[in-house]
């Protein structure tokens, strides 16, 4: 049988991902013009000026910030905003990039937060069909070993991801296994010869054991929900100048912003107390005075704040190479769980959960000590460049 790599989980959640992002540009301008009353024409005006260095916005992100609004920022405060097509040129400068792999394996990256006695989910098996082998761990290829395992483990305790995914795209919860069927969370039972072929494809998984949230946290969540510490790991020690919650909400079985409706809240890094209530709404960010449900979300202080900084900064400096880096890290009534480490970390999320730009004195100083330079010119693309890039 010949294996579809097209339709598996994480193809799905590719195309959800790729819908949930940007809008035509015609569409966005319309939309700006509608909700602020001003010309198009000043509109494309003042874009221009957050597209320039250092901030070089596209439209999607002048939009989702909020910056055609003109009531809603000072000219000091727009010029902290960062667009996230620099993330990547920025991170490779900043960071050893041979630790790259060692922290997106989720595997390998696992491995070495246990052995630093950072607390990281409980690894169960890996799903994949490669030559590799995972020492002290089980793999599985086929669906018989698929359905064996999950016979030897209870249901509704397993989450799967990608051995080296991002952005949760095609994670899978199961919730109940027979002898013929799996069931997942928000999918029909699936035989487990269409299970691997439709949701595993041709990716690596690893299965963990599921978390659950602080009992604290679990009327403003549904499924786990975890806090993006955005590190720069200094000469002194480990700098983290935002932090943001992330809260799935409806049927989502992760908390990324991208899925629709979910929740993302700006921490305060010294106290752990929430200082805002964000969410997707069409091309913007929303901000509310409190859970859309559940009131109390606003003003609360984190449980276990003290010993979840502590944590994420030994994670940050096991993996001290990668100077600007991002941990999602899980508060459980056990203790805080470092669920991820990230080489780098979107710029986006930060800014939009907070309604403050990322670039600020502290952070762009510290991105220049590596060499980038903010104020640099994009360079201009010849003719040819130009029209390959319209294809």
């Amino acid at each position: 049988m010949t294996q579809d790599t097209t339709t598996n989980a994480r193809s799905r959640d590719q195309q959800q991902y790729n819908q949930a992002r940007d809008l035509s540009h015609g569409d966005l301008l319309a939309h700006a013009a509608k909700t602020t009353g001003s010309p198009v024409l000043e509109l494309v005006k003042d874009f221009r000026t957050m597209a320039r260095p250092p901030s070089r916005l596209n439209l999607a992100e002048y939009l989702r910030n909020g910056l055609h609004h003109p009531d809603r920022t000072d000219p000091a405060m727009r010029a902290q905003y960062i667009s996230n097509n620099l993330h990547w040129p920025i991170t490779h400068l900043c960071n050893n990039q041979g630790w790259t792999g060692a922290a997106e394996d989720k595997v390998v990256a696992a491995t070495l937060l246990s052995a630093a006695g950072v607390a990281v989910p409980e690894t169960l098996a890996v799903i994949d069909r490669s030559p590799r082998i995972y020492p002290g761990i089980d793999k599985l290829t086929t669906a018989e070993d698929l359905r064996a395992f999950l016979s030897r483990n209870p249901t509704g305790g397993i989450f799967g991801k990608i051995v080296d995914g991002m952005v949760s795209l095609g994670a899978f919860r199961v919730e109940a296994a027979d002898d013929t069927h799996v069931q997942c969370t928000g999918l029909p039972a699936l035989s487990y010869d269409t299970f691997m072929m439709d949701i595993v494809g041709d990716n690596a998984y690893v299965l963990q054991r599921r978390l659950d949230t602080h009992s604290a946290l679990t009327p403003y969540a549904n499924a786990l929900a975890t806090v993006r510490m955005v590190n720069l790991v200094q000469d002194d020690g480990v700098f983290c100048p935002m932090a943001i919650i992330k809260l799935p909400q409806g049927g989502n079985i992760a908390d990324n912003f991208w899925r629709g409706g979910n929740l993302a809240c700006s921490i305060n890094v010294d106290s752990g107390k929430i200082e805002t209530v964000a969410r997707r709404a069409g091309p913007e960010v929303e901000f509310l005075p409190d859970h859309p449900d559940t009131p109390g979300l606003m003003g609360m202080t984190l449980p276990l704040w003290d010993e979840l900084r502590e944590m994420n900064a030994r994670a940050a400096l096991t993996f001290a190479p990668i100077r600007y880096q991002s941990t999602d890290i899980a508060i459980t009534d056990a203790g805080p769980v470092v669920v991820e480490l990230n080489y780098g970390g979107g710029f986006d999320l930060p800014q939009y959960a907070s309604g403050r730009g990322l670039l600020t004195p502290e952070v762009r100083a510290f991105f220049e000590s590596f060499g980038y330079d903010f104020d640099a010119r994009p360079k201009r693309r010849n003719l040819i460049s130009r029209l390959l890039r319209r294809k």
